[in-house]
């Protein structure tokens, strides 16, 4: 009987698991995803690169341009000589374990021809076969025309 309890025992503690799985690789959330892909393009000037995160339509859309620059100037309106990448999260809602989308903002900071230059962009991924991919990239919602 003690045999027993004890099997028992033993069987209920190792069906459970300490944290839940999740259809994603945690070492790559969105957010670093995001961070990689407009490094990629604004600091390496690496279409290719920037080409691996995000979802094959706007892949292609990325192919059509013949360099990184002309990307970020002409499909994106983001110009800068040097910019450091931040993930702003003061907002930020508890993103679900199981989910496959997710919207992530940055912050841009930087200079382009010796003035200093701020923007925001939402950038909008799903999670596709395990990776998390861009697919679509808002436009800064405070952005002013104009002006």
């Amino acid at each position: 009987m003690r045999a027993l309890i004890l099997f028992f025992s033993l069987l209920l503690l190792s069906a459970c698991d300490s944290a839940p799985s999740s259809t994603t690789d945690s070492a790559e959330v969105p957010e670093q995803i995001a961070v990689k892909f407009f490094e990629a393009l604004l600091v390496n000037n690496d279409l290719k690169t920037a080409q691996k995160y995000t979802v094959p339509t706007l892949g292609r859309v990325l192919q059509s341009f013949t360099s990184a620059k002309a990307a970020s100037r002409t499909l994106l309106n983001m110009k800068f000589d040097e910019v450091t990448i931040t993930i702003e999260d003061t907002n930020k809602s508890v993103r679900e374990f199981y989910t496959d989308k997710a919207d992530v903002m940055l912050i841009f900071t930087g200079t382009y021809d010796g003035g200093k230059r701020v923007d925001m962009r939402m950038v909008k991924m799903v999670a596709l076969k395990g990776k998390w991919l861009i697919s679509e990239i808002k436009p800064d919602p405070f952005a002013r025309a104009g002006v």
